[in-house]
């Protein structure tokens, strides 16, 4: 629900269960962001030089922490979920709440804004 809000089209999803780096759908930034949290959801972050390289090359040390943050919480909140065997809102449920939640890409990138000084610059 939250990419959708986001505005992910179905094309999008549909290449996210797929081969997402051959796809013209996302760029190189989006490209590199999916791979990290696939290695780092996999545990194979470590290992992986080439993933981690280019996320180096695209992105700043602050950028990577941010990244990495959102990704270790997402995969902390399915394992606590998966592991209580957490009885989730059904996909209805969720569509019906799609509007009230009021979080858009803008409002997620002013946020941001607000709260990394580096980053003010370039917002305003």
């Amino acid at each position: 629900m939250l990419g959708q809000a986001l505005g992910l089209s179905d094309a999008e999803f549909e290449a996210l269960q797929g081969e997402y780096f051959a796809s013209p759908l996302f760029n190189e930034k989006e490209k590199a962001v999916l791979a990290w949290s696939e290695a780092m959801t996999l545990n194979t972050a470590k290992r992986d030089k080439a993933v981690w390289e280019e996320l180096r090359r695209l992105f700043n040390e602050a950028e990577i922490v941010e990244i990495s943050m959102a990704c270790a919480m997402f995969n902390m909140i399915n394992r606590l979920n998966d592991s209580f065997r957490t009885e989730l809102e059904s996909e209805e449920y969720n569509r019906r709440q799609h509007g009230a939640v009021g979080v858009t890409a803008q409002a997620l990138e002013d946020y941001a804004c607000r709260i990394c000084s580096e980053d003010l610059k370039r917002c305003t």
